[in-house]
């Protein structure tokens, strides 16, 4: 019983954390979570698809950098979100 309660309570504190970390980034103007546009290292801007707390097709370096397939110069790049 005890197990189940840490882990519902562990859940919740990890849920609060993502929600919070979304309000502070949205208000410092850019759009999380969504499709959203991305600078990767070599200037090339594209849109992607942006979810705090979840990745499936980059490598999370942080809530604003991550390493993903750039498709405008077909190379991996460390990629951040440009404000909207």
């Amino acid at each position: 019983m005890k197990a189940i309660i840490l882990t519902i309570v562990i859940l919740v504190v990890v849920g609060l954390a993502i929600i919070i970390q979304n309000i502070v980034i949205r208000h410092k103007g850019y759009g999380i979570p969504g499709k959203i546009a991305v600078r990767c290292s070599k200037g090339h801007v594209f849109r992607t698809v942006w979810i705090e707390g979840g990745s499936f097709k980059a490598i999370r370096l942080g809530p604003l950098t991550r390493i993903q397939h750039c498709p405008v110069g077909n190379h991996w790049s460390i990629v951040h979100p440009v404000k909207e």
